[in-house]
């Protein structure tokens, strides 16, 4: 029986050799929970939590030619994510660094974060910033309830650009448990430059904050097909 070769020996880069290889191209893929990231991360960087469905994402949103740069808790972390990515075909993993936020200040990379809002946050918006909520649930959960107002734009047909997302207004997004809403989140800040925040909590927490429900709003295209978002 055949076995995949074992990926290479992962290198650990410095703060300085990361910030030179994104600038020539490669993709920063944060594969810490979201409570982390959202506290810290390297702007413009893609999360995708090890502790999920990680190679699958991975794979339907990046490119087997992606240059990818790691961000980990630790060494094991970082290769185990080398592992499962080259299960799914993307190889091309140059090395990882571990989260370090003073030392990322101090080399000048540009860190950003994002807000992590509960139920509570929705009930009562405030009328100059009224928010956008979008749910990055599949088509079938969406149809087995959803909160008043949201608009259904799945993870996998998800395009910051869509004309459903305004970037000059908040926007709060969600899905069950907040993992795939924490992938969209990052992937809506590499193209938005207003608020965006993650909802957390399970849609029955939510709904019980919620207020009646309204004709829901799905976002509908010529072909799903060409909405599924691959990092150039």
């Amino acid at each position: 029986m055949d076995h995949l070769p074992e990926p290479s020996q992962l290198q650990q880069l410095t703060a300085g050799r990361l910030e030179k290889e994104r600038h020539r191209g490669a993709l920063i893929l944060d594969t810490r929970p979201t409570e982390k990231f959202a506290s810290f991360h390297i702007v413009g960087s893609m999360q995708i939590g090890l502790m999920g469905s990680f190679s699958s994402w991975a794979a339907i949103l990046l490119r087997p030619s992606q240059r990818i740069l790691l961000i980990a808790e630790d060494e094991n972390s970082a290769q185990e994510a080398q592992s499962r990515l080259a299960r799914v075909g993307l190889e091309n993993v140059d090395g990882y660094a571990l989260a370090d936020k003073e030392q990322w200040q101090q080399t000048g990379i540009e860190l950003g974060s994002l807000p992590i809002y509960q139920c509570e946050d929705i009930r009562a918006p405030r009328a100059d910033w009224p928010p956008q909520i979008i749910d990055v649930r599949s088509r079938a959960e969406w149809l087995q309830g959803q909160l008043s107002g949201a608009i259904s734009v799945p993870l996998l047909e998800l395009n910051p650009r869509t004309r459903l997302i305004d970037p000059s207004r908040p926007i709060f997004v969600y899905c069950q448990d907040g993992y795939r809403a924490t992938i969209a989140a990052s992937l809506l800040s590499r193209e938005c430059t207003g608020h965006i925040g993650i909802l957390t909590g399970s849609v029955q927490e939510l709904q019980a904050c919620d207020t009646p429900p309204e004709t829901p709003q799905v976002e509908r295209s010529e072909s799903s097909l060409r909405l599924i978002r691959r990092i150039p």
